[in-house]
């Protein structure tokens, strides 16, 4: 949400937002409880909401071609998918049919190029541990993989990032905590998580 919303208030990039599981009003409260007023944004044509609820996505191609018909109408440069399983839901991946899911997202990806837009997706993995981190064939697709995750500090939990790969250009692989508060999400980019503090000192020990 930060992506597309900052995009249209700070650089005026048309955004538009695609969720299958949120609803829009839902969505609208909790940028608002983070510092974004995505109405104000709406209402002048910056931002574009699309719902797309699970239970009622078919089409396959005729409801990409919309999406993209309504990204370049609106000349949108930012677009934020919440979260891949759009793709898993029109393009199923039964019978082992893992390529054709693999090259509807592809030429979804080419026409977001074709448009000027950066397309971000948010994907769901069943191991986000770093040090047993497994890579999934659409990861390899995306020109950039950011990994969210979370961890044990004591008796709580840490929110930490690391950015796993981006294509054509040198990165940081350091991982940074995060932090989430009325003004939305942070990077603490100077701060090495105080978890993995007490992972190394007790290795020397």
């Amino acid at each position: 949400m930060q992506f597309i919303y900052y995009g249209a208030k700070d650089y005026n990039e048309n955004g538009i937002f695609i969720t299958t599981e949120d609803n829009l009003d839902d969505l609208r409260k909790n940028a608002a409880n983070l510092g974004m007023d995505f109405k104000s944004m709406e209402s002048k044509g910056k931002i574009f909401f699309v719902q797309k609820p699970i239970a009622t996505l078919k089409g396959g191609l005729a409801s990409v071609k919309g999406l993209t018909d309504a990204i370049k109408k609106n000349k949108v440069k930012r677009v934020a998918l919440d979260s891949l399983i759009f793709f898993e839901y029109l393009y199923p991946r039964f019978n082992g049919n893992k390529m054709e899911y693999r090259r509807q997202v592809l030429m979804f990806m080419q026409e977001m190029k074709k448009a000027g837009a950066t397309f971000l997706a948010v994907s769901e993995r069943s191991v986000t541990d770093f040090d047993r981190l497994t890579y999934d064939m659409m990861d390899f697709v995306f020109e950039g993989f950011i990994v969210l995750s979370r961890i044990r500090k004591g008796s709580y939990f840490e929110r930490v990032l690391t950015v796993a790969k981006v294509r054509g250009q040198d990165h940081s692989l350091d991982v940074y905590p995060v932090a989430i508060g009325d003004d939305g999400l942070k990077i603490l980019f100077d701060q090495t998580p105080f978890s993995l503090v007490e992972k190394e000192e007790a290795g020397f020990k």
